[in-house]
């Protein structure tokens, strides 16, 4: 089952889970493992059925701000291009803070792990 229930396509663009984790794998190095951490936590309240629907919907937004080729700042300017992309992430995070439980996190960091080991 994808992260959204159907894909959600605007204009030319598709954005689903495997868009997700392609951008993750090409930028995993520029932005870094705590950043991709945090992508991945988001990632999972996402999917969780226990996470409240506003909460989704702060992620989703995230989300799709990360997958958005439309930025404030282009991300083809490498780390400099993805600062408004962490921006929003850390924000929702911060947000989110009381519903990321350990666990949810150590799985992140441990499904994060397999983009830094070759």
């Amino acid at each position: 089952m994808s992260w959204l229930h159907k894909n959600v396509n605007i204009g030319h663009n598709q954005f689903n889970e495997k868009s997700f984790f392609t951008k993750l794998s090409k930028n995993a190095l520029i932005l870094g493992k705590p950043v991709m951490v945090q992508l991945y936590t988001l990632y999972l309240l996402f999917k969780s059925a226990e996470t409240p629907l506003r909460s989704k919907m702060l992620i989703l937004g995230a989300l799709l701000y990360f997958l958005s080729p439309i930025d404030l700042i282009p991300d083809l300017l490498g780390p400099i291009g993805f600062t408004d992309d962490i921006a929003v992430i850390t924000m929702v995070c911060r947000q989110l803070q009381k519903t990321i439980t350990p666990a949810l996190k150590a799985q992140a960091e441990t499904a994060v792990s397999r983009f830094f080991h070759r």
